[in-house]
């Protein structure tokens, strides 16, 4: 299902399920990320849903008693709950647009180094972390790559000290058009030293996420 006609990447918010048929398997990438066989097996068949909420933090608050509500931020947030069928424990992801590392803890990748930002200028331009990646570049909306505060970038590295394990996954989120119909896409750039997979992650779009 199509995203309403009016949403952009200023605000993605709402429940999304993965549409396999669009989509390209992301088996070979979650081979390299050291999942095991039959858990890739069961998300493979999987039905996933995403509930995304994308806002802008709270300013500071110095009378608040919570702590990071005195302290406040101005930053964008995405935060996504995703769930599984299957018996799938889901995952959790609340990004903060800094563009300064955090440390994460994911139960099916371990642990990883994520950080999140907005592009702005020309993907292609050579300052652009992604300017090598002709793959993370193409097939965007116009909305998309012209949006005032930039196009959405994610990274995620894996903690070696931690994990053991060595890769890197660099995505870009945005709209993007398939058989005339404008859906919420990622597409993943994903490598290790030894090899890059790529794939796009297309998603149909489900209504407002649940409160």
């Amino acid at each position: 299902m199509a995203v309403p006609a009016s949403m952009t990447t200023a605000d993605l918010s709402g429940r999304y399920v993965l549409n396999s048929t669009l989509s390209d398997s992301t088996d070979g990438i979650l081979t390299l990320q050291g999942v095991p066989w039959y858990t890739r097996k069961i998300i493979r068949y999987a039905t996933i849903t995403l509930d995304v909420k994308q806002y802008t933090g709270k300013p500071a608050d110095p009378t608040n008693p919570k702590e990071s509500d005195r302290q406040g931020d101005d930053f964008e947030h995405i935060d996504t709950d995703q769930t599984l069928t299957g018996g799938i424990k889901g995952t959790s992801e609340n990004r903060t647009f800094s563009g300064l590392p955090r440390d994460h803890e994911d139960h099916l990748f371990g642990a990883v180094v994520g950080l999140s930002k907005r592009i702005t200028g020309p993907l292609s331009d050579s300052n652009s972390p992604v300017a090598k990646y002709e793959f993370l570049q193409k097939g965007w909306t116009k909305d998309t790559l012209e949006n005032p505060k930039g196009v959405i970038y994610t990274q995620a590295v894996s903690n070696t000290e931690i994990s053991g394990k060595v890769w890197t996954a660099e995505q870009v989120w945005g709209l993007e058009e398939f058989n005339g119909e404008k859906r919420f896409t990622k597409h993943v750039y994903f490598f290790t030293p030894e090899e890059t997979v790529t794939a796009k992650m297309v998603y149909d779009y489900q209504g407002p996420t649940p409160v």
